[in-house]
Parts: structure tokens; C-alpha cells; sequence
């Protein structure tokens, strides 16, 4: 009993914290950039802005929304990501690394030619058409043969639908010049998010993140394996359906705005698992935090490398996950042989 309580003020803690660090953290990275400003400054720009002010323009209009996407796209890649994880069974699940991202990105890159002054709900369309056409094709190469979907299958089916997806979007945009537009939105970034892009986006994800996060019980029950969770009655297929759905939502309204960013998905489950526990209510709920976190920072760190050029944060990212992606891999395949 004394345990159950300390773990539940320990997640209590735990929340709470990184719920501080990322009001710090945007607060921080609101206050910093090329224009200057500081607390101050910003705090009269948030409740007393004056329109003939242009640090307040700059506030108000460029950096405030930049640290609201950034919020809104970590939160939904890393829970996009522990709900692949999730549903699948698979450690190495990233809306990047199962070609999400570039199916999302192929069709906006086919939409930049076909439709030059499409409107971002149209961009949002087309991003969640491609990222559901991604996943289709990965999930079908990786259970091609009537075999099993093993994360190891879909991990190689994910990296060919990457890089055909990616050869695509490339291919358009040298053949009609628009190679200089998509290259940094490709990369991922969080460069001239807009109001209006957030007012379009954040219903969705935010709609997506709640119904996500009414997915752990779920997800902690088929943890258990497959037959004990329809042994206690569990919609296997009900639930991942949804999951699939959510995830879709997430990296499609996150590729619309932030481009491709790759790993997030993938390093931040992990985190939070090591530090909330096995139960997916815990789970979900910290990778939403620490993913908003972690791309709060990663922003700034991007606007600081190379000040006054910004450094895509999908770079910054990929920096740290390549590595960790090496060491999980390394990790399972030692675990793989001791068995």
C-alpha cells in the first residue's frame, strides 16, 4: 500500500516538473532571438500589446506561434510514436523510420505542383492522405507473404517506403524548381509557423492527444500479450484500428506545419517508460510532456547553432536519435541472442 502511494506521488512529481520545465523552457526560447528582447519585454508584449511596437510584432507574430507548434508537434509526435509502439509491439516504431513522414511529405510535395495556391487546409488534407498512404504501404510490405508483421519486417519495409517516398518528393521538386522551397521544410522545421497554421492544426491534435491518451488502459492490457488480452476481453483489433487513426492525425497535422521529423516518435517513448513505468496511462501522458519538451529546446538550440540562420530542428533530432536508434537496436539484438 505505502509503495502504490509513493509511486503515485512520485508520477504526481514527475508530472508536475516537466509540466514547469516547459512553460521554462517556451518561455525562454520566446525571450531569445535575433531582435533581442527580454522578460520584461515579452511579458508586456503577452498582456499589453502594442501593435507599434515591432519586438512586440515579433513576439506576438513570429516567436510565440513558433513555440506553440513546437508544443503541439512534440506532444504529437512522441505519443504518436508510444502508440505505434504500443499497438504493434514494436520498440523501434517512429512515424519517420515506418514512412509516415514521407508519405506525408510526398503528397504535400505533389500538392506544392499541382495546386501552387492551395490553401494550408488543403496542405493538411493532403499530409494525411500521404501519411496514411505510408502506412499502408509499409504495413503491407511488412506482412507480405501472409507473415507476421515482425518489427524487424516492418523496420526494412518503413525504409524502403522512406526512400522511394523521399526519391519521389525529390524528384518533383527538381523537375518543376522547387527544390529551394521543400528542401527546409523537408528537413524539418519550425520556421514561419503561422496563427492561422495553429488555429487549423491544434483542434485536431488536440482532439487526437486526448483520445490517445484514453488509449492506455488498452494498450497496458494488450501488453500482456494477445491472448490474455482477449481473454479479458479486450477489442484487439478495435484498438489498434483507433491507434492507427490517432497516429495518423498526429504525424499528419505535425508533418503540415514542422516538415519531416524523424525519431522524436522513437526516443521518447523510451524515456518515459524508463521513468513512468509498464502502465500506459503513465506512458502516454509523460511522452506528451517530455516530447513538448524536447522540441521546445530543440528549436532553440536551432536558432542558436548558427544565429541568425536557423539549423532545421528535424536535423537536431535525427543528431540524437540516430544513436539511440543504434544503441536500441544493439540492445534488442544482444537480448535476441541470450535467449
Amino acid at each position: 500500500m505505502q509503495s502504490k502511494i509513493t509511486k503515485t506521488w512520485n508520477r504526481k512529481l514527475l508530472l508536475l516538473l516537466l509540466g514547469i520545465s516547459i512553460i521554462a523552457a517556451s518561455f525562454l526560447s520566446v525571450c531569445i532571438g535575433v531582435a533581442g528582447s527580454g522578460f520584461a519585454e515579452v511579458w508586456s508584449a503577452i498582456t499589453n500589446f502594442n501593435p507599434a511596437s515591432s519586438i512586440h510584432q515579433v513576439i506576438m507574430e513570429l516567436r510565440l506561434p513558433r513555440v506553440v507548434g513546437a508544443v503541439l508537434v512534440g506532444a504529437a509526435l512522441a505519443l504518436s510514436g508510444a502508440i505505434m509502439q504500443g499497438i504493434g509491439s514494436n520498440p523501434f516504431a517512429d512515424t519517420g523510420l515506418l514512412g509516415i513522414n514521407a508519405g506525408a511529405g510526398f503528397m504535400v510535395s505533389l500538392g506544392m505542383v499541382l495546386f501552387a495556391a492551395a490553401s494550408f487546409r488543403w496542405v493538411m488534407l493532403l499530409s494525411f492522405l500521404g501519411a496514411a498512404m505510408g502506412v499502408g504501404c509499409t504495413y503491407g510490405l511488412g506482412a507480405a507473404g501472409g507473415k507476421n508483421a515482425a518489427p524487424v519486417r516492418l523496420l526494412l519495409a518503413g525504409a524502403a517506403v522512406s526512400a522511394f517516398f523521399t526519391a519521389l518528393s525529390q524528384g518533383l521538386s527538381l523537375a518543376f524548381g522547387l527544390a529551394k522551397d521543400l528542401s527546409f521544410w523537408q528537413a524539418g522545421s519550425l520556421n514561419g509557423i503561422t496563427w492561422e497554421q495553429i488555429y487549423l492544426v491544434s483542434p485536431w491534435m488536440l482532439g487526437a492527444i486526448v483520445l490517445g491518451l484514453f488509449l492506455g488502459p488498452s494498450l497496458s492490457v494488450l501488453a500482456l500479450g494477445e491472448e490474455s488480452a482477449v481473454g479479458l476481453g479486450l477489442p484487439i483489433q478495435t484498438v489498434r484500428l483507433v491507434g492507427i487513426i490517432v497516429s495518423l492525425l498526429l504525424a499528419g497535422c505535425s508533418v503540415s506545419i514542422a516538415g519531416g521529423i524523424s525519431f522524436l516518435g522513437l526516443i521518447v517513448p523510451h524515456i518515459a517508460r524508463f521513468l513512468a513505468g509498464t502502465d500506459y496511462r503513465g506512458i502516454l501522458l509523460v511522452s506528451v510532456l517530455i516530447g513538448s519538451l524536447v522540441m521546445v529546446l530543440a528549436d532553440l538550440c536551432g536558432r542558436m547553432i548558427n544565429a541568425p540562420y536557423d539549423t532545421p530542428v528535424g536535423a537536431l533530432v535525427s543528431a540524437i536519435g540516430v544513436p539511440f536508434f543504434l544503441a536500441l537496436t544493439y540492445r534488442k539484438r544482444k537480448e535476441a541472442s541470450g535467449r
